[in-house]
């Protein structure tokens, strides 16, 4: 069998291309299929899911899921960026609202606080505990000094230093259907910092507290960016959060 491999010219050379890449899309074909055997040689069920290692899945609350509205957008906040978040879902709903008649439950925003936002979603306890306003440069709502609580939730009128106003805080914008995700891993960083200042604690009883301290109605995801693509498999729009 000839070995010779050089195209010949005009029509001819049409020919040798298309054999060459039949035989290469053969090849090809033949190698998926070799990939794809089983070791039993049996071919999978077509359509089934592998099942999750046992006890996975269960340490996750994916409930989320099934609370979408019909306008759904996830905001991805890896920086607090001054709460720039919460008035971005602030906005939309109220342009669904006045633009479509849209309402709370129609339209559902994902916020994905991560990185250095997750500190977003903890309760004043774990803000006075760790110095969070000095460490992020925020303000307390009220009096103007570093914030020992957190300035994104329990908004009162006269507050002149808030960043969320009446509208826009985290705990309002849950209780009107907003969902609120957190990454696991970045409050391992915070979980870090408070063994670094309470050096009795171990690791895992750091990362406990801190878990404690997350808002009621915040979902913990296993790391951010997890939730952003989680997020848009369920049909969310994406966008991220800049200023």
């Amino acid at each position: 069998m000839s070995t010779d491999r050089t195209p010949p010219a005009g029509a001819d050379r049409r020919d040798f291309l298309q054999q060459m890449l039949a035989a290469g899309a053969a090849a090809a074909g033949a190698g998926l299929l070799a990939g794809c055997a089983t070791t039993a040689g049996a071919a999978p069920d077509a359509g089934r899911r592998a099942a999750p290692a046992t006890g996975a899945a269960d340490a996750w609350d994916m409930s989320w899921m099934q609370r979408l509205g019909r306008y759904r957008t996830a905001y991805d906040s890896p920086e607090i960026e001054q709460g720039a978040a919460l008035h971005f879902a602030v906005a939309s709903t109220s342009g669904y609202q006045a633009a479509l008649g849209a309402a709370d439950a129609d339209v559902t925003p994902v916020l994905i606080l991560r990185h250095t936002a997750s500190v977003m979603t903890l309760n004043d306890a774990m803000w006075e505990r760790l110095a969070l306003g000095e460490t992020h440069e925020l303000k307390d709502p009220t009096s103007g000094e570093p914030a020992r609580r957190n300035p994104f939730i329990g908004y009162e009128r006269g507050d002149a230093h808030s960043l969320i106003g009446a509208a826009a805080g985290l705990d309002v914008l849950m209780s009107r259907g907003a969902i609120v995700l957190a990454c696991n891993n970045a409050l391992r960083g915070v979980a870090y910092r408070l063994r670094q200042k309470e050096t009795q604690l171990t690791a895992e009883g750091a990362m406990a507290e801190v878990r404690r301290s997350v808002l009621p109605g915040v979902y913990v995801m296993p790391n951010g960016i997890f939730a952003v693509s989680a997020a848009q498999d369920a049909g969310c729009h994406y966008m991220r959060v800049l200023v």
